[in-house]
Order: structure tokens, then C-alpha cells, then sequence
């Protein structure tokens, strides 16, 4: 999935990093309008061998959200191991989706159901 010369290359989300990224918007949370605007138009490229993906977004309308990681998908892998999807934003902007297995291993197979995570107003980072 990943190769080195994937780092310097930005390009459109794939199909199914668009559906991950669909997955990731798909509930409510502080600033998710204005999340799913600037994803439309991104584009990405790979950072690691999870599939960890760099975001550079082409519509800056900055997003009001209430923490750097204001949702998050998470599942098991084929081992049962947890995988776990974050979107980050830095001063209102998507920068990064970050992709890894807690434990560590490498991932064998993304899972077909997702669960979610949105962090409440009085959560911690």
C-alpha cells in the first residue's frame, strides 16, 4: 500500500479514502460543516505504512472545532487488535488523518463497520 515514492506526491483521496473520510464526517460535531468543505477538495498523500494520510486542503475556511482531534472511527482488525482513524485539525484546518493498530502490528485489513468517537466540550486532549 505504501511506497516511498508516495511521501512527495499530493494527488486526489483514492475511493476508498474518500469513503473513510465520509465515515469520519458522517456524525455531528463542532465545526463538521465546515470540516466536510475543506475535505471535498483536498488532496492527500501518504505518510506511512498504515495508510496515514497528509491533507492539504484547496478551501481554508477555518472549522470551529473544539479539539485538534474532533472525531475519531475505531475497530478491530482480522487479529481483533484495535485500528484506530483520527482526523486532525490545526487551527482550523485538516492536516492530518492518522491511521494505526494500538498494539502496533501492521494492519491486515481495514474493518467494514466502523465505530465513533466525538469528544464532548469538556474533554481533555
Amino acid at each position: 500500500m505504501y511506497r516511498s515514492t508516495d511521501i512527495n506526491n499530493f494527488r486526489p483521496p483514492s475511493a476508498d479514502e474518500r469513503k473513510l473520510i465520509s465515515d469520519l464526517t458522517a456524525a455531528e460535531f463542532p465545526g463538521r460543516a465546515e470540516v466536510i468543505e475543506q475535505l471535498e477538495q483536498c488532496v492527500v498523500r501518504l505518510i506511512d505504512e498504515d495508510g496515514s494520510l497528509e491533507l492539504r486542503v484547496m478551501h481554508p475556511v477555518a472549522a470551529p472545532v473544539l479539539h485538534r482531534i474532533p472525531t475519531e472511527l475505531y475497530g478491530p482488525d482480522v487479529d481483533g487488535v484495535q485500528i484506530s482513524v483520527l482526523l486532525h485539525v490545526v487551527d482550523g484546518l485538516c492536516r492530518e488523518i492518522e491511521i494505526y493498530k494500538v498494539d502496533g502490528t501492521t494492519i491486515q485489513r481495514m474493518p467494514e463497520i466502523w465505530h465513533r468517537f466525538i469528544p464532548g466540550p469538556d474533554e481533555a486532549e
